[in-house]
């Protein structure tokens, strides 16, 4: 199924910033959530940040994530600002410094996902990705 996250095709994390106020906007939206203007551009931001909590989804309305529960979801302080929701890669829990990016899934839905950077070699985050049918976008 695909759903329009409004996530740009990209190899670093981008999200909305206010050209005004500088604010960093996540989810995206028509208006800055902190001055209300509309002048929000697409910006490379810290990929760091730190998982509040996490949990695991046992049920799934969309076909292609049936095979792959239960899903670990985590929501995570971004440095930047604002809190995301993610997939969660292997050893990532509440306290762990992540990195985010942003993958794609077999219907071409960009999304983000989590990865504890210093526990994670190249090996095993593609065997991840993989195996949850998510491609990590390059530059």
């Amino acid at each position: 199924m695909i759903f329009d996250t409004r996530l740009p095709a990209s190899g670093t994390l981008q999200l909305q910033q206010c050209v005004a106020c500088r604010h960093v906007n996540y989810p995206p939206r028509d208006l800055c959530a902190a001055c209300l203007t509309d002048t929000l551009q697409w910006q490379a931001v810290d990929d760091g940040g730190t998982v509040l909590s996490q949990s695991h989804l046992h049920y799934s309305l969309e076909p292609g994530y049936t095979e792959r529960l239960p899903l670990a979801i985590v929501s995570i302080k971004l440095d930047c600002g604002p809190i995301a929701l993610a997939h969660a890669a292997p050893g990532c829990g509440a306290g762990s410094r992540v990195r985010v990016k942003i993958v794609r899934d077999a219907d071409h839905n960009h999304l983000l996902a989590a990865f504890v950077p210093q526990t994670k070699t190249d090996r095993e985050r593609e065997a991840w990705l993989s195996a949850m049918g998510f491609q990590e976008i390059r530059s």
